[in-house]
């Protein structure tokens, strides 16, 4: 299938690994050419050799994307190298285990700020040029928690459900400009979040990591299974396509059936 966006610029926070950066590989095996962002440097330069490897042009830039000095560094960058931004995909972000009333101020304003304001802040800058060129695709990483909180992550949960609400809001206002705003809500996906995510659940409740991960894909995914962050990348660049013009304003899941119903087994 041809996506449509050959020659067209994405950029993808949290790309050196992962969603973002199988994202971003699938992005330019359609020709797109892409600028990612991460904290680790090792990480990206390698992604960044990846992703060239596949024939675009590609930049990687470390940036803190909880600060708005981190939005504006990468923006800017991806501005400088490429133009513009045509294709925006905020996928970084963390979490850790908390209750609703353990974890701290500090621990709250960081989950809001790199799942909620770093997607505004990033709007604020590309936003603009998408609308004068009256094209572009906004997709924001939710979770199936932003639907449907999960146990152990109270703050996360409360922020990528924000993350819906913003999107929402982008598609109403922007859509009539050719600009498509999506979040994506994944459910089980074997990434390094998840592995650290059971690793302290797993100290916390004297538990392996295996352990927890085989109990959360039992309970929690009618597939019974882990999807590869690969298949949450293929959607990622169907939404970033020619081929979603008409998808906005809305939530993909992309949960294995984790919110399919209540199952009950007897």
């Amino acid at each position: 299938m041809d996506l449509g966006i050959k020659g067209k610029t994405a950029l993808v926070t949290g790309g050196n690994k992962g969603i973002g950066k199988c994202s971003a590989l699938e992005m330019a095996k359609d020709g797109c050419n892409i600028v990612i962002t991460g904290r680790n440097e090792s990480d990206l330069a390698a992604a960044e050799e990846e992703i060239k490897a596949l024939g675009v042009k590609a930049l990687s830039v470390a940036a803190d994307m909880e600060t708005a000095e981190g939005a504006e560094k990468v923006v800017n960058a991806a501005f400088d190298a490429f133009g513009t931004v045509d294709i925006l995909f905020n996928n970084a972000g963390y979490s850790n285990p908390c209750t609703p009333i353990s974890a701290t101020d500090e621990d709250w304003m960081a989950m809001i700020n790199i799942h909620l304001m770093a997607c505004v802040r990033t709007c604020r800058l590309v936003v603009p040029k998408m609308i004068d060129q009256k094209w572009g695709r906004i997709i924001n990483m939710s979770s199936m928690y932003g639907i449907a909180p999960g146990t152990g992550v109270a703050d996360y949960n409360a922020a990528k459900a924000a993350v819906l609400n913003y999107t929402r809001s982008l598609g109403m206002e922007y859509s009539k400009y050719g600009i498509c705003s999506t979040a994506i809500c994944p459910g089980l996906i074997h990434t390094e979040i998840w592995d650290k995510f059971a690793d302290n659940l797993g100290k916390e409740i004297g538990k392996t990591r295996q352990e927890i991960l085989d109990s959360a894909a039992d309970q929690a995914s009618s597939t019974k299974r882990y999807a590869k962050p690969e298949e949450v990348g293929k959607v990622v660049a169907f939404l970033a396509s020619e081929c979603a013009s008409y998808v906005t304003g809305c939530a993909v899941q992309v949960d294995g059936g984790a919110l399919a119903g209540i199952e009950i087994s007897f």
